[in-house]
């Protein structure tokens, strides 16, 4: 092995080690989470990584997991500070109740809008159960708060009959105090502003995809493909490849 070539596999894995510490990122493909930074609150009772679909996380949801007065739902996050910009592709299958699945970024040192210990911003989608319709909606809010300060209660133009796979892509990025959310329906769609609001959460954040009920029974499937870091990506490529080329460790330095 020449010296160029053992210098280029040194920096690839130099490089990629940082890139996936650094990173909000992972692909769900394999059996184990890529991104060793992830942890649970509130883990659920069932949930598994590529063995009910391959190439994805798939969530169960537990009862009396809601994310609204409390946050008591089944969390996936890692801690971050500072800017950021992830997305996912999620699949969502309830049985008429209240449940909730989406990304949330939440901080437990901040106070909410009426003084409690504990605030958030998330896109959520939320399915209603039988007295709300049964169908599903997209909110994007705060602890007990989406009618103000560009939050949304209900987006507009979007809502899905319960029992069937609701497929949604959302994304949402951190710049400075200022939260961005978008959706989309399909990879190819351009993203669809859902709304922007200035809150003062402090750092670190706990930044990731949740799913539970809301009720004290019912039923929620959430699968999600990935999740996508828009400023650093995940360094390790899907299907077992090198975590960096020396091609890709070149042009991110020039």
């Amino acid at each position: 092995m020449s010296r160029v070539t053992a210098l280029a596999l040194a920096l690839t894995v130099i490089a990629g080690g940082v890139r996936a510490a650094d990173s909000l990122g992972d692909p769900f493909d394999g059996t184990k989470l890529g991104n060793a930074n992830w942890q649970w609150e509130f883990e659920p009772a069932s949930w598994d990584l590529g063995e009910t679909t391959p190439g994805w996380l798939t969530m169960e949801g537990d009862p009396s997991r809601n994310l609204w007065a409390d946050y008591t739902t089944s969390h996936l996050y890692q801690e971050h500070s500072g800017d950021f910009d992830i997305e996912t592709h999620m699949i969502t299958h309830y049985v008429s109740s209240s449940v909730v699945a989406g990304v949330v970024a939440y901080s437990p040192t901040s106070q909410d809008h009426n003084g409690r210990v504990g605030e958030w911003v998330a896109i959520k989608l939320w399915g209603r159960g039988a007295g709300e319709g049964d169908n599903a909606v997209i909110q994007y809010q705060a602890r007990e708060f989406d009618a103000g300060e560009g939050f949304v209660g209900t987006v507009p133009g979007f809502q899905e009959p319960h029992e069937t796979d609701i497929d949604l892509y959302i994304r949402m990025k951190r710049e400075g105090e200022t939260f961005t959310a978008w959706y989309k329906r399909a990879d190819g769609d351009p993203w669809l502003d859902i709304g922007a609001t200035d809150q003062a959460l402090e750092d670190p954040l706990r930044v990731g995809i949740f799913n539970g009920v809301a009720d004290a029974a019912g039923e929620i499937t959430t699968r999600y493909e990935h999740v996508i870091d828009n400023l650093t990506p995940f360094a390790v490529e899907p299907g077992g490849k090198l975590p960096l080329t020396w091609a890709s460790l070149k042009g991110s330095a020039e």
